[in-house]
Parts: structure tokens; C-alpha cells; sequence
């Protein structure tokens, strides 16, 4: 998840649930020209581009997708270009799509009423896989294995949090 602690993070315009719809439909739809995703970015006197964005999709620098490419080579992943009119400058990035798994959550997990996540647990019995992403739920939230987020912390990536989380007890 992203590191809230950033206050002058880049931020990018807002942008529709259709479009980011149609954005993953074209990582689900291999045969679909993936050509670069344009963003505008908030301007502002001094503006922050950290290794990962989570809004409006998750987006990664040239420095973080090189680790994450490490442990997954065949991470779904699509230029994208964020651009500051104000300054006048771009940035490129990587919208990324890990892959998707479902039946990872305990039944232990806590939603809210609302639906979202007060605490996750995972199965003990899920597939070793170093990267991936829940499905069905109203937040992005991805997995990273111990491994990969040691990878990540040895590197000095900027603007992500991890977060260790809780699997269930065997039984």
C-alpha cells in the first residue's frame, strides 16, 4: 500500500471507474494494444515522485518494476506516461497487474460494514507466490511474499508500506 507519510506525493487528475475498468480489462485481454496510459498530475510548487503510486492504478518506477521483475519475469505491467502541465515535465512510470488470486482469505479476516478490510488474515494452505492481488474487494491490496518486501526495504524504495500480515493457525 502506499506510504501516507509522503506529504508532497505526486498525485495524479481523478479518474473513472470506467476508465480504470477498461485499463484492466486490457491486461486481462492479451490480444489488446497496450499502448501508453497518459495522466496529468496535480502541479504544485514541489511535487514528490516516489517508486509506487496506488491511485488511480497501481503505478511503479523503472527502479521498483526491476525488483518486482525479479521475483515475477512475467508481471503484466504497461508504460505510463504522468505529466506535470504546470512545470512543464513528464515522468514515466508502470501501471502494473499482478496476478489475481481468489480463495486466499481466512475466513478469520474482519470486514467493516461497509465492506472494506478492518483486518486481513490469510489461509495457511495459499500458493507461494511473491507477488499478487486480491479480488472482490472495494481496496487494492497486494501481497508481497518476505522475500520480495526484504528485496524491496534492502533498496531504499520510496513511498510504499508494507505491512505484515496474519495468517491463520493450523489447526
Amino acid at each position: 500500500m502506499a506510504d501516507s507519510r509522503w506529504i508532497h506525493r505526486a498525485e495524479t487528475e481523478p479518474v473513472g471507474e470506467l476508465q480504470r475498468r477498461a485499463w484492466s480489462q486490457a491486461f486481462q485481454n492479451s490480444n489488446i494494444d497496450l499502448t501508453a496510459i497518459s495522466l496529468n498530475v496535480r502541479g504544485g510548487v514541489h511535487v514528490d515522485y516516489t517508486d509506487y503510486m496506488e491511485h488511480p492504478i497501481p503505478l511503479v518506477s523503472d527502479r521498483l518494476l526491476e525488483v518486482l521483475t525479479l521475483y515475477q519475469p512475467r508481471l503484466k505491467r504497461r508504460a505510463a506516461v504522468l505529466t506535470d502541465r504546470e512545470r512543464m515535465t513528464q515522468e514515466t512510470y508502470w501501471a502494473i497487474h499482478p496476478p489475481e488470486l481468489a480463495n486466499v482469505l481466512s475466513p478469520h479476516t474482519k470486514r467493516r460494514m461497509d465492506g472494506s478490510l478492518e483486518q486481513l488474515v490469510l489461509r495457511r494452505e495459499m500458493a507461494e507466490v511473491p507477488l499478487f492481488q486480491l479480488v472482490d474487494l472495494r481496496e487494492t491490496v497486494m501481497i508481497v511474499n518476505l522475500a520480495l518486501a526484504e528485496s524491496i526495504l534492502r533498496r531504499d524504495i520510496t513511498g510504499v508500506r508494507l505491512v505484515k500480515l496474519e495468517q491463520e493457525l493450523t489447526a
